[in-house]
């Protein structure tokens, strides 16, 4: 099953992909997440991984098999009869002003076609709530500088 998205966004790639990347920070503007954890608590590394809860759709982890960065990265997850692949692709829109962002969400094996199937409308809702909610949040931050770990702690993030 495949799932594919995408998103124009009204800010710079590198803005984007320090909003993208700090994936602690995803549920503060996609509602549908109710966290992402990743595993070191650390930055996206390749080999790393992360644990992304839900709402309506069960806990999955994801390993980060690739990282580009500034470019995208992808994550795999895997489970009993099932193997997804998450893969996000960002850079200069044609236009030169924004970021073109392309997401593609792809699940096999038995379990992961049966699930993909029961779970793709919510899926594609999720996609397309966490994108509407990069594009706001980033528009928004109308390409200021980011510095994300170089917020003191116990400060709220913007």
């Amino acid at each position: 099953m495949h799932q594919h998205l995408e998103v124009r966004i009204g800010a710079c790639p590198d803005y984007v992909w320090a909003v993208l990347t700090d994936v602690a920070r995803w549920p503060d503007w996609s509602p549908t997440l109710r966290a992402v954890e990743p595993f070191d608590g650390g930055p996206l590394v390749v080999g790393g991984g992360v644990r992304v809860r839900q709402r309506h759709l069960p806990d999955r982890e994801w390993r980060v098999t690739e990282l580009r960065p500034h470019r995208g990265f992808t994550w795999r997850g895997v489970g009993l009869g099932s193997a997804s692949s998450f893969r996000v692709r960002l850079g200069r829109s044609a236009q030169g002003r924004g970021t073109d962002l392309v997401a593609d969400l792809d699940r096999s094996g038995w379990m992961g076609t049966v699930l993909g199937a029961v779970t793709a409308s919510t899926t594609a809702a999720h996609l397309d709530d966490l994108f509407a909610g990069l594009r706001r949040r980033c528009e928004a931050g109308q390409c200021a500088p980011v510095a994300v770990e170089a917020v003191p702690a116990g400060r709220p993030r913007s």
